[in-house]
């Protein structure tokens, strides 16, 4: 049961910016409105990812069962967010993508997490935990690296806007879940 309002809980925001995009209802710069939400709960998604081990550690087991799914849901996310960018950015221009990637810090540290990204995602199985044995944690500790490149990202993104109150929210959270698994691992080493 929990597993399905997980389920739905993550998809209901790429339903709500589907709807709004439809009747458009997405303001004056819809593109950038549709970028932004699907960034914003590419990261969302990605920190309760990262935040399932301490979850656990506080009694909450259950929530070790959709850590997968959340994983998979974040990728979608990421994903939906670089396509959008591929599309109302540079058109789907192969070569102004590149461009992008190395002119712009903020692209680069974006590219970069969503690169990082699919390697958890193709060995988040069984077979590839069974398979990989040790190795299998060594490619899974990278969402340390995804997350650092996705906040780089975000905080770049506001420099523009000299906003930045969402991203230090974000990077706040990513500090604290970060030093309760420190935390947590040393005293189960007691």
């Amino acid at each position: 049961m929990l597993k399905i309002f997980i389920w739905f809980l993550a998809a209901l925001p790429s339903v709500d910016l589907f709807f709004l995009a439809f009747f458009e209802k997405l303001g004056a710069n819809p593109q950038e409105a549709l970028l932004r939400g699907l960034g914003t709960w590419a990261i969302v998604i990605l920190l309760l990812t990262y935040s399932i081990p301490v979850l656990v550690k506080f009694g909450l087991n259950e929530v070790q069962k959709c850590r997968r799914m959340l994983g998979l849901w974040a990728f979608f996310y990421v994903a939906m967010h670089f396509s959008a960018f591929l599309i109302f950015e540079n058109e789907l221009k192969f070569l102004a993508f590149v461009q992008d990637v190395l002119q712009r810090p903020l692209i680069a540290f974006g590219f970069s997490s969503f690169i990082l990204l699919i390697p958890l995602v193709i060995t988040s199985n069984k077979f590839s935990m069974l398979f990989l044995g040790k190795y299998w944690k060594k490619i899974h500790k990278l969402i340390h690296l995804i997350l650092l490149f996705s906040l780089v990202h975000y905080f770049l993104h506001r420099v523009g806007k000299s906003d930045f109150f969402e991203p230090i929210i974000a990077l706040l959270i990513f500090l604290i879940i970060f030093f309760m698994k420190k935390i947590t691992s040393r005293k189960n080493l007691r």
